[in-house]
């Protein structure tokens, strides 16, 4: 730890800064390294901030929300690849990405497309904004989205047609990877804030 700090003082504030809210949050200075380099080639933290700021705004979302998911997906890693094909800070199966240009009228982004910040987190904040919307009926539709998000639409539809009375949805999820996903994701975005361009507030990540 002492050897990062050394170097992240060589480095500008801003990068040192995220730097060191990802060493406190994951511990690994390699890890910190891999994805610092990633996402500072894609454009630096502030293009970063920008494309979720951009993709909020689009599909009516809080930052912080795209700010959790993107965390608790990657670690906020834009070239990270799932185990499944999933690709990017968001993790975006290439169906997922097919379907989405097929509602939008978008072209079907190519894999070096998706994995771009800004492709990436608008496919997500749509996903996003789906799950929410399919939910909107309920007092919080966001654990539904997130499991939603995570599980499969189909999955999150049928837990809540057999979710018993009187119990919190995000304590029912049978599959213990999607209940934890849907608990830290909502535990994540009441921690402490921090300012991202345009002012609006984002989770401490």
């Amino acid at each position: 730890m002492k050897g990062w700090i050394l170097q992240i003082k060589k480095i500008p504030p801003r990068r040192a800064f995220f730097a060191l809210l990802l060493i406190m949050f994951t511990g690994s200075g390699l890890w910190v390294y891999r994805a610092e380099h990633a996402m500072f080639r894609q454009g630096g933290l502030g293009s970063v901030e920008q494309s979720l700021l951009r993709a909020a705004r689009l599909y009516d979302l809080e930052v912080k929300l795209l700010q959790a998911v993107a965390y608790q997906e990657s670690r906020m890693n834009p070239d990270a690849r799932g185990a499944a094909g999933e690709i990017g800070m968001f993790q975006i199966m290439p169906g997922t990405a097919q379907h989405w240009a097929e509602v939008t009228g978008n072209a079907v982004p190519t894999e070096k497309q998706l994995f771009l910040v800004q492709n990436n987190a608008e496919i997500a904040a749509w996903y996003l904004r789906r799950g929410i919307d399919r939910f909107q009926h309920r007092n919080d539709p966001l654990p539904f989205a997130l499991a939603y998000y995570n599980a499969g639409p189909s999955r999150a539809v049928t837990w809540e047609k057999n979710l018993p009375p009187g119990v919190a949805f995000h304590e029912y999820i049978p599959f213990p990877t999607t209940r934890k996903y849907v608990i830290d994701i909502m535990g994540r975005m009441t921690t402490d804030t921090w300012r991202v361009p345009g002012g609006d507030e984002a989770s401490h990540l």
